[in-house]
């Protein structure tokens, strides 16, 4: 359990059960002389689905806690892509639109949702002769419905960049994570006697510099994994 203030408590649960989803996909591919493109559409059934759950009781004092669901159906359309449009720059993207249904009503009758919500990312990478690498990438969340009320939109970027050195032994790596110190949890959630309003902040802006010596791991898989590749 953790104690945020003489008010707040955030705890587990040790009597949840997993939650399971029956997924079915239908998805087509396309490929291209500078790229490929790959659509799907989903549905996915969740049974016992995990959320975290507030109460608070007469005094005001606030008990947050995971909590297991009825489920959740969902169905949606995915649409993913690489490009390069030159030899020393690829772009990659990724948009999800999906509708879900929240069903939480074992919990409190109210705790049901019906929502339409999407995410996105792009990135793009620039390799140049000289053994530097940079990337960018930026995700956008929607707004979204949960069982308890609203989760809010959310952006952020990140940057890396790496260089060879030591004749190819080595890799420097740079990377400022959340660019612009914009990734913020903000939420409004409702239940019996309250209403909570959250601007949560969780990690500020990070920066870190790396480096790598390979002996025998490969080069290629060294440098994607530190710089946030998939």
């Amino acid at each position: 359990m953790t104690l945020s203030d003489a008010r707040n408590f955030f705890s587990g649960n040790p009597d949840l059960n997993p939650e399971y989803t029956d997924a079915f996909e239908l998805g087509h591919i396309k490929y291209m002389d500078k790229g490929s493109i790959f659509s799907t559409v989903y549905y996915r059934d969740t049974k016992d689905k995990i959320e975290r759950i507030r109460s608070v009781d007469a005094e005001g004092n606030s008990t947050t806690l995971p909590e297991n669901l009825i489920g959740e159906k969902s169905m949606g359309f995915e649409f993913t892509t690489d490009y390069i449009p030159v030899e020393w720059w690829k772009l990659d993207a990724n948009f999800n639109l999906f509708y879900a249904k929240i069903d939480g009503s074992n919990v409190l009758d109210t705790y049901t949702a019906d929502t339409y919500s999407w995410f996105t990312r792009l990135t793009s990478r620039f390799t140049f002769a000289n053994g530097l690498d940079l990337q960018v990438r930026g995700n956008y969340e929607g707004r979204r419905k949960v069982a308890q009320g609203v989760q809010k939109a959310t952006a952020f970027m990140d940057l890396s960049a790496s260089k060879d050195i030591m004749k190819g032994r080595g890799t420097l790596i740079f990377n400022v994570l959340d660019v612009f110190n914009s990734r913020r949890n903000r939420y409004i959630f409702e239940g019996p006697g309250f209403t909570t309003v959250g601007d949560v902040f969780p990690r500020k802006r990070q920066i870190n510099l790396t480096l790598n010596y390979r002996i025998k791991q490969s080069k290629a898989q060294t440098k994607s994994d530190l710089m946030g590749g998939e």
